[in-house]
């Protein structure tokens, strides 16, 4: 049973992140990490 945990988490995460681009949230995942990253280093 243990063998079979890595290759269902793998394929469970490939398919959300299917569904993330499926449904247009990889830009706005871009641009929260753009403005985060922004606000670290003291620029935004």
């Amino acid at each position: 049973m243990k063998k079979y945990v890595p290759a269902v988490a793998l394929l469970l995460a490939a398919a959300l992140l299917a569904l993330g681009v499926a449904q247009g949230q990889e830009r706005l995942v871009m641009t929260k990490a753009i403005h985060v990253c922004l606000e670290c280093i003291g620029v935004g």
